[in-house]
């Protein structure tokens, strides 16, 4: 019987051991997320850093080709047995995954370069641009001026509330810490 087992590389290994466990048949989910940066057009990173998702009947396969492919650590394992993950949950992260809004505290959504307040926590009435999603369940970057220059800061995204659009040219034109 075919299930979902956990897979813990190298790191920054997570797109070979899924390139070639792939290639020998074997079904992966390898979550990532979208990283937008002004010098490259699409680029993704590991959403689970060092972690990946391999459906596949262990009976038939056997554990060897999953523990022992190149840029791997092992499969995860409690107490001797590979963890099994329910069909649910990488439902769930697929779902959320292909969502592509991420919404303010307010319902608004949010775009790169939206100009918003932070509603709560340490910096709470600072405003800020809107920079990226940062993870599934709502993290987030936003940038910050502080001493002349724009800083990253991550937050969740119900900490926010959209106040307007911020012109491209503005923000670019100072450095990013």
């Amino acid at each position: 019987m075919q299930n979902w087992y956990a897979l813990h590389t190298k790191p920054h290994k997570e797109q070979q051991v899924a390139s070639f466990l792939n290639e020998r048949g074997i079904e992966i989910f390898y979550p990532t997320l979208p990283v937008s940066s002004p010098s490259s057009a699409h680029r993704e990173r590991a959403f689970f850093t060092s972690y990946l998702f391999a459906h596949v009947d262990l009976e038939t396969t056997g554990l060897w080709p999953l523990h022992y492919a190149p840029g791997m650590r092992g499969v995860v394992m409690f107490g001797g047995t590979p963890a099994v993950i329910e069909d649910k949950i990488v439902a769930f992260l697929r779902a959320r995954l292909a969502q592509k809004d991420i919404f303010d505290g307010h319902g608004q959504v949010l775009t790169r370069g939206d100009r918003v307040r932070i509603t709560s926590g340490p910096l709470a009435d600072w405003d800020a641009v809107f920079d990226q999603r940062l993870s599934a369940d709502g993290r987030v970057r936003v940038l910050i001026q502080l001493l002349h220059r724009w800083t990253k800061v991550e937050m969740n995204a119900a900490e926010l509330r959209k106040i307007g659009a911020m012109p491209r040219s503005d923000l670019f034109t100072s450095s990013v810490i």
